[in-house]
């Protein structure tokens, strides 16, 4: 069912357009698509004492609902489309950005203890989500800016990965051990899938690392447009593949 939940969270991915209104239908294609995925989850596992995420989700909807039904859709929902859409992105916007450091990518394969730091690194550069929206809750005075209530602001990922007032040195290095980046958002709201994001793409780069260690992307590769969340479409490469290591 992967490809199938795989083309919805595509289509729901087009939310953060910037020709939003004339993605309406695509969006809510996705949006009805992947409620029905995860309705019959959320059924199939009801009564089950499941020990992972989705089973703590539904004992919190259940004891006493400390979640509501619809929180308890919404969460399995977003989780989902995290899992699928936003960070199939990251893994093939991280590759485009080792394919310009081929050093970088080679010392993960010898080191694939760096692989969580690799995320963290491409993330800072080189991010799937280049805005983070937030609303005002309340009329904000910031230097010589006025945000009233209600205004929808956006905030841009990829100079705040850039920022010499945070990053003393900006060059791409996995090891460097840097300060926390915005790729993810941050405060309440702070990304609701990153666990999941973060597991799935640093067990990703460290496999692909390790078995082809001199990938080059060829011509063709096709992008989504550069608005909320961009990444490759179809990204093809060419490499000679090396021995699967335990």
């Amino acid at each position: 069912q992967w490809r199938e939940i795989a083309d919805l969270a595509t289509e729901l991915g087009y939310v953060f357009s910037v020709t939003i209104k004339d993605d309406l239908q695509v969006i809510e294609h996705g949006l009805s698509g992947l409620l029905e995925i995860s309705k019959a989850l959320i059924e199939s596992r009801q009564g089950t004492d499941g020990d992972d995420f989705v089973g703590a989700l539904i004992r919190a909807n259940s004891d006493g609902k400390k979640i509501t039904d619809h929180e308890l859709l919404m969460l399995v929902s977003f989780i989902i489309f995290a899992g699928f859409d936003t960070t199939r992105n990251q893994i093939g916007l991280g590759l485009q950005t080792f394919s310009k450091h081929m050093d970088q990518w080679r010392n993960l394969g010898e080191n694939p203890d760096l692989a969580r730091s690799a995320v963290e690194e491409v993330m800072r550069v080189n991010p799937t989500i280049t805005w983070v929206s937030r609303e005002a809750s309340v009329d904000v005075e910031y230097k010589d800016l006025v945000i009233p209530q209600g205004k929808t602001i956006h905030l841009l990922t990829i100079p705040s990965g850039s920022d010499p007032r945070r990053f003393e040195k900006t060059e791409f290095d996995i090891a460097a051990g840097r300060p926390p980046h915005f790729g993810f958002g941050g405060g309440m709201h702070h990304c609701l899938g990153h666990y999941v994001a973060r597991l799935d793409m640093a067990e990703a780069y460290k496999a692909l690392a390790q078995r082809l260690p001199d990938f080059e992307i060829l011509t063709g590769a096709t992008y989504l447009p550069d608005s909320g969340n961009t990444g490759p479409i179809e990204l093809p490469i060419k490499f000679t593949p090396s021995a699967r290591r335990s």
